[in-house]
């Protein structure tokens, strides 16, 4: 992230106090309050905020005086966290937090890059975020939504009359064999060709909007 590493100077001593390690984040908002600081000396961290800043150079942090710190006797880490879903699917290990100024835009984990806006919080040990599911405009009639009418779909899939989007419950799919191979997003594996279908597979498929992909998918 942007300015781990600079030294921080007190402009009213020209004293070296430390350097970035991290940056401060609130942890209901995820946005940027400031910067944790370490003193080389005593290893002691200090909370830096973004006020107290007067400015940035390519290597330098410049501060009023070191007055302007405030100890921290501990700090939540939250690089390195499991990121679940509302269902606890695991979204990967968090490796960055993108910031547009200091509103938080994106975290990006080792598998996937989620907008703020699905972010829900953080755990002790995980962060939590979710998915809102999308409706469609379209109404279709409630026969598209049982899983016994598969006939009536497939004669309207032939008939070019197929909908947006399949509507059929989770039990519908599992159980049955994939005829391909489906990947969602960043190339994350949903499920490979002649492998059984599970619900957990579904879930995936509605993450990655791989539903349609899935049912099509289905060996007949």
């Amino acid at each position: 992230m942007e300015n781990i590493s600079k030294i921080v100077v007190a402009r009213t001593s020209g004293k070296k106090i430390g350097y970035v390690i991290d940056v401060a984040v609130d942890l209901k908002s995820l946005s940027k309050i400031g910067y944790y600081i370490v003193d080389e000396e005593s290893e002691s961290e200090f909370l830096l905020k973004g006020d107290d800043i007067l400015s940035i150079s390519q290597d330098f942090v410049l501060i009023d005086d070191v007055s302007k710190l405030e100890f921290v006797s501990s700090r939540t880490l939250l690089i390195g966290k499991e990121v679940l879903d509302e269902n606890g699917l695991s979204l990967g290990v968090l490796k960055k937090i993108c910031f547009k100024g200091n509103r938080c835009e994106k975290l990006v984990t080792d598998k996937c890059e989620i907008l703020y806006k699905n972010f829900k919080e953080v755990g002790d040990d995980v962060i939590f975020v979710g998915f809102k599911k999308r409706t469609s405009k379209r109404k279709f009639p409630s026969w598209l939504q049982s899983d016994e009418r598969l006939v009536q779909i497939q004669s309207l899939q032939q008939q070019n009359l197929m909908p947006e989007k399949i509507v059929l419950s989770s039990s519908f799919y599992v159980g049955k064999i994939s005829s391909e191979d489906i990947t969602g997003y960043n190339n994350e594996k949903i499920i490979s060709k002649g492998e059984v279908i599970s619900r957990l597979t579904v879930e995936k498929a509605k993450r990655h909007n791989k539903l349609n992909q899935l049912f099509f998918a289905i060996k007949r």
